[in-house]
């Protein structure tokens, strides 16, 4: 229609809010038609790009794959089409975004785009970087500018262009000389911008250019020269005001990188910079100060003249060992003083080797003997560390010896320093948590990218002895054995602070619970149950952090942990009950499982695995009588089965036989236990006999039960003890769910009464079992929410409770799903469907 009359658009008002619609709707394939119509709409009137683009920026982050890819390729259609500064910006930090991905389909497809958006205009440009055509100057300006933008929207955004510069300048890559070339075009146009002032975009700021500037030399140090190292030099001197600190800090960075890359550098160039930095180094702040320490160490590899780094240690110990006799607590001035002497040595420390000047540091500290500098060092944070010490400077304390501690690892392994980190993650407020817990992520990200580095064995020579190849394969490190350590000692601690909270210390304590997992250095049994249940976490940080984690660990243990996913859902219903206190087993907008993730996990593996897990997740509903827990308002069991049951309501089944088996253990489970409550609700309630039960009609052809059930109830109520009613209206409740939610899948996925899904369009017959499900239009999960919900209220009186146990007792009898035919040869007297089901129910509860 809209190719054939394009002014559709205009003169139906009601089709692009129809559109906006569509877009939020739970159907992928409805989404991604959406789209698909949505890049019509924009190729035959431009001027709805700015309406509809709100919309592409939202699928791009969809769960499905299918509309994440069809969204990026508009947001490239998009980038194309509009030269507008502000939306390309936009475009590019959308796509960068899923350069991080966890499909590896859309992370590629998203690289692509913007290497072609980026860098590939200028692979066929000049090579003669002296004289540049105005044309490609010009380009070049504006692709800089593009940089510009981007890299200082956020931290984020600019790790993300860091690596996909890195993955684009790779020798995996096959254009990784074209981009090469493209890259070093870009660096030396920044460069022009910031000699030549006429030459910078409008708008943009010089401490903006040296950011960008940082991102390419994080990417690949080999794009800068010396030539341009020396245009910098005079930034390290400039400290007087922000905008000076935001360029020196940008300096730093660069120089970090470049220098040890770029041979050609004069020494004095080298030592004008080392004193720049040096004199600095008191004014600096805490994130400025570990990028200066990083880069002086950098430059001592090159200059070897350590004992400028030695003065200056030895200094700041000397105050530290002043300042540890004073009382912090009174004296704000004396405070600030430590604080800045330990956040010193913390940071050179951490980056700077200096075990070779130990007999320098002796003499200089003597009569302090050690046998190790960073030994020196952590003893004298150590007393800093106490929880006598005022919180900001306990902080530091605690800081700075985590980071000596990541470069010189064995200091996990002495019973002083650990027993400091326990005491502070035990007693300590969140925020000591959270330092000491940061330490220890940062520590294990160091040695996953150590292993990540290491050569691969196989393609060793094969002409290396075998002692040599057990050397290299089998040796523990000091890292390992570090890693170890903290894994065995702190990791309960650790799970302890997870499942606490949903807050920066939990997302913390979470992401090392999953650096644990992926270094395989506990048992998965010990952390697998805390993972499934941080899944259901209302913090996104948590629950994406638990869920990667946890098919990490899936694949490499499926059959291990198997026997223990019961424990991880319990685990689970505590977590949603206790910390974010919302026991129920669905979330709204729309009805989805809290334990989706799980199940889709659980998906993965084969079907025989599925229908154990199902079992097994149904088993745990099932009771016994006498055993139901009913402390609290609403009985203990009746919760934890209501969680259960929501969840069977909501998942998201994909096959046939999934579904199949799931309502043959729900029916299975009402079918022997249903029974007997009933049987015990009818004698101890209602005080029937057998005979009434089975009872015969009257004169009006009326069930003589269901007239006497009427009539003594009151008196019932009077003679059933008050907790037995309840114990028996918690277990009908229970089964009365189940059912309903049976009722409802059955409904959901258009399955008949007997068993089998209803022909006619998009329905399957039973027998085949692997084809896919497909939901019926209409159907919402409101009812069922709203029943069980109704159900368990009806505990709050006794008649209510009498009620409920009477509406069991009948769902029992009487089939509400079987239909009689039009045409029948004897009438039934009436409730005689009900005898004959009751009847066989008695039977099975007498044998």
């Amino acid at each position: 229609m809209l190719e054939k009359d394009p002014s559709l658009l205009e003169r139906t008002r009601n089709v692009r809010p129809l559109l906006l619609e569509c877009a939020a709707d739970s159907s992928p394939m409805v989404r991604d038609s959406t789209l698909i119509l949505i890049g019509k709409c924009i190729q035959q009137k431009a001027a709805l790009e700015y309406e509809f683009l709100r919309i592409i920026f939202l699928l791009s982050n969809d769960p499905t794959i299918l509309v994440k890819k069809r969204s990026l390729k508009l947001l490239k259609d998009v980038f194309t089409r509009d030269e507008g500064k502000g939306i390309r910006t936009n475009v590019v930090g959308y796509l960068l975004h899923r350069t991080a991905d966890d499909d590896k389909a859309v992370t590629e497809l998203a690289s692509q785009i913007l290497e072609e958006l980026l860098l590939s205009p200028f692979w066929k440009h000049s090579r003669d970087t002296t004289e540049v055509p105005i044309h490609e100057r010009l380009a070049l300006k504006d692709q800089m500018e593009l940089f510009i933008r981007t890299s200082r929207n956020s931290d984020s955004v600019c790790s993300a262009l860091v690596s996909l510069l890195q993955g684009l300048l790779s020798n995996s890559t096959k254009t990784a000389p074209s981009n090469f070339r493209a890259c070093q075009k870009l660096v030396s146009a920044a460069f022009e911008s910031i000699l030549v002032p006429e030459a910078r975009p409008e708008g943009v700021e010089q401490k903006h250019i040296m950011q960008s500037l940082t991102v390419f030399a994080r990417a690949d140090a080999r794009l800068f020269n010396s030539e341009q190292m020396q245009y910098l030099q005079p930034y390290t001197s400039d400290l007087k005001n922000a905008e000076g600190s935001t360029l020196f800090r940008s300096v730093v960075v660069i120089f970090r990188c470049v220098l040890p890359v770029i041979p050609s550098v004069q020494q004095n160039l080298l030592r004008e910079i080392q004193s720049a930095l040096l004199k600095n180094v008191q004014k600096l702040g805490k994130k400025d100060l570990n990028e200066v320490a990083a880069c002086l160490w950098a430059m001592n590899t090159l200059l070897n003249n350590p004992e400028r780094l030695v003065k200056l240690i030895v200094s700041v110990i000397k105050h530290l060992r002043v300042s540890r006799v004073k009382d912090m607590n009174q004296n704000e001035k004396d405070t600030k003083s430590a604080k800045r002497c330990i956040q010193i040595v913390g940071a050179f420390g951490k980056h700077c080797n200096l075990e070779s000047e130990l007999p320098g540091f002796q003499e200089a500290l003597a009569p302090w003997q050690a046998t190790s500098v960073s030994g020196m060092i952590i003893n004298s944070i150590e007393p800093f560390a106490s929880s006598t010490q005022p919180l900001s400077l306990r902080l530091d304390a605690l800081n700075s010896i985590g980071l000596i501690r990541q470069s010189s690892p064995h200091h996990f392994n002495y019973a002083d320093v650990s027993d400091v980190f326990q005491k502070a993650l035990v007693e300590g407020p969140p925020d000591v948590q959270n330092v000491v817990l940061g330490n220890f992520r940062d520590f294990f990200a160091i040695q996953e990218n150590q292993a990540s580095s290491k050569p691969d064995l196989s393609q060793t020579n094969s002409s290396a002895g075998a002692n040599g190849k057990l050397g290299a394969s089998m040796k523990a490190s000091e890292s390992d054995g570090a890693s170890a350590l903290i894994a065995q000692r702190f990791l309960q601690t650790v799970l302890s602070i997870a499942l606490a909270d949903q807050d920066a210390t939990a997302v913390t304590a979470t992401e090392v619970i999953a650096s644990v997992n992926r270094q395989g250095l506990v048992h998965p049994k010990e952390f697998g149950p805390a993972l499934v249940a941080l899944e259901t976490s209302s913090n996104p940080d948590i629950a994406n952090v638990a869920f990667q984690a946890h098919v990490d660990f899936h694949q490499q243990h499926e059959s291990m942990f198997e026997r223990e996913y019961i424990r991880a859902i319990v685990e689970a219903y505590q977590y949603q009950k206790e910390i974010v206190q919302d026991p129920r087993g669905y979330r709204t907008g729309p009805h989805r499982s809290k334990l989706q993730s799980t199940f889709e996990i659980i998906k993965s593996s084969k079907s025989k695995y599925q229908k154990r897990f199902i079992s097994s997740f149904c088993a745990k509903i099932d009771f016994e009588l006498d055993k139901l827990d009913l402390s609290g308002p609403v009985p203990a069991s009746l919760q934890l089965s209501r969680f259960l049951i929501e969840n069977l309501a909501f998942f998201n089944y994909g096959r046939v036989d999934e579904l199949l088996h799931t309502l043959s253990c729900m029916e299975r489970i009402v079918a022997k236990t249903g029974p007997g409550i009933a049987h015990s609700i009818n004698t101890e309630v209602f005080h029937l006999g057998v005979d009434a039960i089975l009872g015969e009609t009257d004169e009006n052809g009326q069930c003589i039960e269901q007239t006497q059930s009427h009539d003594s109830t009151a008196s019932a109520m009077a003679e059933v003890g008050s907790q037995r009613l309840r114990r028996l209206t918690t277990a009908s409740i229970i089964l009365s769910c189940l059912w309903d939610t049976r009722t409802y899948l059955r409904r959901l996925y258009g399955f008949s009464s007997s068993g089998q899904a209803k022909e006619g369009k998009g329905n399957a017959k039973v027998k085949d079992v692997n084809k896919a499900l497909s939901k019926t239009a209409g159907i919402s999960g409101d009812n069922v929410v709203a029943g069980i919900a109704e159900r368990i209220e009806s505990l709050g009186s006794q008649a209510s409770m009498m009620q409920q146990c009477s509406a069991f007792v009948e769902l029992l009898s009487i089939d509400q799903e079987v239909r009689v035919a039009a045409k029948v040869t004897r009438k039934q007297p009436a409730g005689h469907g009900r005898q004959v089901k009751m009847k066989q129910r008695v039977v099975q509860c007498q044998d």
